[in-house]
């Protein structure tokens, strides 16, 4: 994914949850890093950073996210304005390509962020296939990434969004307020 794609999708996402205008620095020339700025930027001291480190050396930058503070990642800089650079994940002092690229885990976690930063959300556990129903029927498929057991689906008439993370069978809803939640709950329980 380009930087203007990866920008793009941060705003759709943004827009769909909240009824501000889209964020944007405007700074021409952008890394992703960048681009993600002005969307986890913390309004206040209640929501906990998107970032709990990051740091930047000479040849890369390294980060952790809060969602997952265990895990130290890193991109080299040489690559940084590249298409969708590679991550690298440190294990047992090693760094090990992350299997994903950098658009796949910055939007993603952005997704988790927000839900774990809202009051309008509901989570459950999936409990088999037959969630997709009503899933497919109101919501569209926003950000599939291959092999990534963590998928985004958007609801811009329902102003909702839904993370379904696979590898601990969980689903999470986000909406735009009390009332646009509890219609999301109503046709999730449809299955």
């Amino acid at each position: 994914m380009t930087i203007s794609e990866f920008k793009e999708k941060l705003q759709i996402l943004h827009q769909t949850l909240f009824p501000k205008e889209s964020l944007d620095n405007q700074e021409v020339e952008q890394n992703y890093f960048q681009v993600v700025s002005p969307f986890v930027k913390s309004p206040n001291d209640t929501i906990y950073p998107f970032f709990a480190l990051l740091e930047e050396s000479e040849s890369s930058i390294e980060f952790i996210l809060n969602n997952r503070p265990a895990d130290l990642f890193m991109v080299s800089k040489d690559h940084l304005f590249a298409y969708d650079p590679m991550v690298y994940i440190k294990i047992k002092e090693q760094w090990e390509s992350f299997e994903f690229n950098l658009t796949t885990l910055l939007l993603t976690e952005y997704v988790h962020w927000i839900a774990e930063n809202t009051d309008s959300k509901l989570e459950f556990r999936l409990e088999g296939y037959a969630m997709y129903v009503p899933i497919k029927k109101h919501w569209n498929q926003f950000f599939n990434p291959f092999s990534y057991p963590d998928k985004i689906w958007i609801g811009k008439e329902l102003k909702s969004v839904i993370l379904i993370q696979n590898e601990i069978s969980m689903l999470k809803c986000m909406a735009r307020d009390a009332e646009t939640l509890q219609t999301a709950q109503m046709l999730l329980e449809e299955s």
